[in-house]
């Protein structure tokens, strides 16, 4: 059996157990016909990107060009996202018309800004597609802007958020995005919305400083943290859209949010989180050389992550024995996050980009 069909028969697995699959890079140009024929291959429900794989896709040409016809960095940085953003929207167009907007996003990146609401709106209208999904940060201070976007008709992507407290507060700034947008008078099921949790870092974080503390490899709760964050957020994603506000906004013709799990292939062997991650309504971010491998090692043995909450909190619990929070680590991330997100589109601009992923802090 070649790769192919060896992916073929675990996509299809996947979609059994309820999740959806996304392609995690950016297109490069000219290649939207090659996008949607992968999408139709694989049945791939949506892409995502960040500044790291614009560039890997050519970005760093087209910026330099941009830059060299005078735009100022908000002009540049915002079409580095746009061009590509347009055309990966165009290809997965007809799924999201055909699922009714379910399917067919595309998450694009945007540079970080003092004004993320602005900079959200101006990137939104430089697309001027349905099916586009704005990534802002899923910290305190952009929750705001979070809310103002879904209230105006955007789709936002709350990403990265490192803690199961950060993914109910992202939650709730999109329902009262989508509470505002219905009072004035927009169709809810025009917005979508998404929540992407990065997972590798956190057990690469929590593993560091566990050995830091003496504690060998191998031993609990070394390799336990990740996974245990994803079964508790899972958990707190099922209660909070169960309860009344979510299901009033349901009625309303609402779309819940996606839970997106990125960064799930670490060593190049998807199955060493992505077997883990398994839930229904879930989606899961592979790159397209984990997409050839994906079948490979894999153990796929159904849900993972139902009811499995109690266990998860005593994992994360174990680490205060060590004097480490998973609450102030998730935090440590999400600092370590913005400032290298920051620093490479400043590297961007002056055209000396670096080698480290804005989107794997702390490794």
């Amino acid at each position: 059996m070649n790769a192919r069909d060896t992916t073929g028969r675990h996509l299809k697995r996947l979609r059994a157990e309820g999740v959806s699959v996304w392609l995690r890079g950016c297109p490069e140009p000219g290649e939207d016909g090659a996008l949607a024929r992968l999408a139709a291959d694989w049945d791939l429900r949506g892409v995502t990107w960040t500044v790291e794989d614009v560039l890997a896709a050519g970005g760093g040409t087209r910026f330099a060009a941009l830059r060299e016809r005078g735009h100022d960095q908000a002009r540049a940085r915002r079409g580095l996202s746009a061009l590509p953003a347009r055309a990966a929207c165009d290809a997965l167009l007809p799924r999201y018309e055909a699922s009714r907007g379910r399917v067919g996003l595309v998450s694009a990146d945007l540079a970080p800004t003092g004004a993320p609401e602005q900079e959200g709106l101006a990137t939104w209208w430089a697309v001027d597609r349905p099916n586009l999904l704005v990534k802002v940060p899923g910290t305190p201070a952009h929750l705001d802007a979070v809310a103002a976007l879904v209230a105006a008709g955007v789709g936002v992507d709350v990403t990265p958020v490192f803690s199961a407290a950060h993914h109910e507060r992202a939650l709730a700034a999109l329902s009262t995005g989508l509470e505002r947008a219905w009072e004035a008078n927009r169709p809810l099921s025009a917005i979508s919305t998404a929540v992407t949790l990065p997972v590798a870092p956190i057990d690469r974080l929590v593993d560091r400083r566990l050995r830091e503390r003496g504690l060998a490899a191998g031993r609990y709760p070394i390799g336990e943290s990740a996974r245990a964050h994803a079964r508790l957020v899972y958990h707190l994603h099922e209660q909070v859209t169960s309860a009344p506000r979510w299901q009033r906004l349901a009625s309303r013709g609402a779309q819940f949010p996606h839970l997106v799990w990125t960064e799930i292939a670490p060593t190049g062997h998807p199955a060493h989180y992505a077997d883990s991650l398994v839930g229904w309504g879930v989606v899961h971010a592979f790159g397209r050389a984990e997409l050839a491998s994906i079948g490979t090692g894999s153990a796929l043995v159904g849900d993972a992550l139902s009811g499995r909450h109690i266990t998860a909190r005593q994992d994360l619990e174990a680490l205060y024995a060590f004097g480490l929070s998973y609450e102030e680590l998730a935090a440590e991330l999400e600092r370590a996050w913005l400032a290298a997100d920051a620093r490479r589109w400043q590297q961007v601009w002056e055209g000396t980009p670096g080698h480290r992923s804005a989107s794997c802090p702390a490794s």
